[in-house]
């Protein structure tokens, strides 16, 4: 059934991609379009993604003149699968304009993006040593004739049939490791600037500045004329983009962001999950969904482990993957390569179960919405301009509230900073989490006052506002009232601690009175401790109840245990404030003088994620629907008119093993054992007795269901105001719909 928009991507989907991205093209000459649709179509698949051309720049379909055609395909693949898809009821989309194209590298080499040294730029991260003579995925300039290419690419890939263009790949990045020096590039930036690039990084020049975001500018005003040119052809076609938000330092977030008024849909392509923790996928479908101003998001669990793509990951992982995506309320989307489907497929059968499953609840899923609770403000500006060439000194700060309040079952969604400048969106959450966000527009930061003095209820940590969206010293905050004090200084100690005031405050509950700050760092070359980890933001003239105070430590190393990388004893209590709260108007606020969720994201320990949980239940009170049960249970709530449903996903694994990054610490002798080893889960332990409370003042709800098994459940009146299902076992997955009065 069309969605009333007449839009047919705006209804929940599930997308097969299948990718034929061999040089040699081991199998093309068995594939055919038709097979791709079957497959899609005994997987319960109802999009299947293919590519028009590969990076090599042959082209799957016959009689094109963007490309040579795949000399190893011996049918007419891509109008196969549109003549199949429309037989069966599958959505064919093609993949264009693909960075890398070999072919028209060797015949335009002028057209390819290079380094500030003049080197092609590959997609790939290989060094250019390796490949010198022969670049295998060299990228070309979107700012080179290469674009008017794309456009003709896509009105071939129109006139084939297909339901829709989908931009895979379409780098242009402005890190300097990446960026293009072209002499297309260099023409038009003096240009429009009369100045040439800057060939060095120089973050306080604004030259500098200039580049950096002139390259954001020239990739959404590439995608907008695409778009238009794939509009202007058929409206009813869609069009796609791939974000790949948790790779590429998550640049492409930012361009998302931006360019969101001319994407339909945005795939988040999560490659990265298997060395990522459990619901990341989910992390970033919201992140996605933010960012595009919730259009509709694709998010891809990938068929084989890590990067082997010859061969599938385990059932177990490619279930809960692709559920993942469905908890961050985006579509599963499998990627399954072509070699891997040849010599593995009997693994397809895990996809086949979910995409059942989906199936069944996209009566469930079509408009739902999720409950607002807490939002967590993300700023690609402080990524980029406080971040710098190391964006985690940000980056791990909000991913670590963000998996502390996931960890708590407590609903949180991230907020762009477009969105954020509008207090009536803000409004939708009982609580926002600032943390470390360095570099803040002032409308932002209007915003947010706004927000608080009419009730909202605020986390803010460190230097979050001090500096402007370009990382332009303030020396103050913009809202002083709203943190509790005035900056006077940053207290840059290694090593630090924070000294609670009382354990009789319910911020502070379940947490040591005695908190260190910093972290050692795994480098260990530079560094003795992570830069920054241990600093304070020094605040005087305090309004509201200071619950801590920053310690110092004793010395700026400890001794004991690694020679100058273990943490100092504590020398004594200053009377800088670490936690304050604070009530502002009808709000009230929190603020933290250092780095919070930081601290939580790289050591997991209980007394960061108490004091992240305690803060949102001090600050906004009990969500409206509570779920007891273990961390290792992923839950999400999601609203959909007067219905509640309920998602509960099962991490509860045994073989779980993440050693990535341990090797990194120098050490004079060889490590004991590799520091590479990434387990994929294979085993599950089943759970029982997760208790659900539902806030019902008004006695409104009275089924409880899951939809994919018939069982029904008990809604147990406990309060007047409550009411409260118990003894529920997840295994793998359970969905639970709570109805109100028919």
């Amino acid at each position: 059934m069309e969605p009333s928009s007449g839009k047919w991507w705006d209804k929940p989907v599930r997308v097969l991609q299948f990718n034929i991205e061999d040089r040699y093209g081991r199998y093309v000459s068995s594939i055919t379009g038709r097979e791709l649709v079957e497959l899609a179509k005994d997987l319960h698949a109802n999009v299947l993604v293919i590519f028009a051309r590969d990076p090599w720049g042959r082209i799957f379909y016959r009689g094109g003149r963007v490309g040579p055609e795949h000399p190893k395909m011996n049918g007419d693949i891509v109008r196969e699968a549109v003549e199949a898809g429309k037989e069966l009821g599958v959505r064919v989309v093609v993949m264009v304009g693909h960075t890398a194209n070999k072919h028209l590298y060797h015949l335009h080499s002028d057209w390819a993006q290079v380094n500030r040294n003049g080197e092609p730029i590959l997609l790939e991260h290989v060094p250019f040593a390796v490949q010198r003579y022969e670049p295998e995925w060299p990228q070309l300039c979107i700012n080179s004739p290469f674009y008017e290419h794309i456009k003709e690419e896509i009105r071939e890939a129109h006139s084939l049939g297909v339901d829709g263009v989908f931009l895979d790949s379409f780098r242009y990045q402005p890190d300097i490791e990446r960026a293009c020096y072209c002499e297309w590039c260099h023409r038009r930036f003096r240009e429009e600037h009369g100045y040439e690039m800057p060939r060095e990084p120089a973050w306080t020049d604004s030259k500098w500045r200039s580049l950096w975001e002139w390259r954001y500018r020239v990739v959404v005003e590439k995608i907008k004329g695409l778009h238009e040119e794939s509009k202007r052809i058929d409206p009813r076609k869609v069009f796609m983009y791939n974000s790949h938000p948790g790779g590429w330092a998550g640049r492409t977030n930012r361009v998302v962001e931006m360019a969101r008024d001319y994407i339909d849909v945005v795939f988040a392509e999560c490659s990265e999950a298997d060395h990522q923790p459990p619901g990341f996928i989910t992390e970033m479908t919201k992140l996605t969904r933010a960012m595009s101003g919730g259009k509709p998001v694709w998010s891809s669990r990938n068929y084989f482990h890590l990067y082997r793509t010859v061969s599938s990951t385990t059932p177990l992982a490619i279930r809960q993957g692709l559920r993942e995506a469905i908890l961050g309320g985006g579509s599963p989307w499998l990627l399954v390569f072509s070699i891997s489907y040849r010599q593995d497929p009997d693994t397809l059968r895990a996809a086949r179960k979910v995409f059942m499953e989906h199936e069944k609840l996209e009566e469930y899923l079509d408009g739902a919405e999720p409950l607002y609770y807490a939002g967590i403000l993300v700023s690609h500006y402080t990524r980029d301009y406080y971040g710098r060439e190391h964006p985690e000194r940000y980056v791990d700060g909000f991913r670590g509230i963000y998996y502390a309040l996931m960890h708590s079952h407590l609903p949180v969604e991230f907020v762009s900073e477009r969105d954020a400048e509008d207090p009536g969106f803000l409004s939708r959450f009982r609580v926002l989490f600032v943390e470390t966000m360095v570099c803040m527009k002032r409308s932002i930061a209007r915003s947010l006052e706004e927000y608080v003095r009419r009730g909202g209820r605020l986390y803010i940590s460190y230097l979050s506002g001090t500096r402007d969206e370009y990382c332009i010293r303030r020396y103050d905050y913009p809202f002083p009232e709203i943190v509790g004090g005035r900056l006077i200084g940053v207290l840059r100690r290694p090593w630090s601690y924070i000294v609670l005031k009382s354990k009789k405050h319910p911020l502070l509950r379940n947490v040591k009175r005695l908190l260190l700050w910093g972290d050692m760092s795994y480098e260990f070359i530079e560094h003795r401790a992570t830069p920054n980890m241990g600093y304070h933001a020094i605040l005087d003239y305090t309004i509201g109840e200071v619950l801590g105070w920053v310690g110092v430590p004793s010395t700026d190393w400890g001794h004991e245990y690694t020679l100058g990388r273990s943490p100092p004893a504590i020398g004594a209590r200053t009377n800088i404030p670490a936690i304050i709260t604070n009530t502002v108007g009808e709000g009230r606020t929190v603020y933290f003088s250092g780095q919070l969720g930081r601290h939580y994201w790289r050591t997991g320990l209980p007394e960061y994620h108490n004091l992240i949980k305690n803060t949102a239940y001090y600050l906004a009170g009990e969500p409206p629907v509570e779920i007891e049960a273990p961390e290792t249970v992923q839950s999400q709530v999601m609203v959909q008119d007067d219905r509640l449903i309920i998602h509960l996903l099962n991490h509860t694994y045994n073989q779980r093993v993440m050693a990535m990054g341990i090797g990194r610490i120098k050490q004079p002798l060889p490590p004991y054992s590799s520091f590479e080893a990434v387990h994929p889960p294979r085993t599950i332990i089943p759970l029982g007795n997760i208790t659900i409370k539902i806030k019902d003042p008004q006695d409104k709800y009275w089924k409880a269901y899951n939809p994919l098994t018939n069982k029904e459940y008990i809604l147990e009146k406990t309060t007047p105001e409550t009411k409260t299902l118990k003894n529920i076992n997840v295994e793998e997955y359970t969905v639970i719909i709570i109805q109100p009065k028919q």
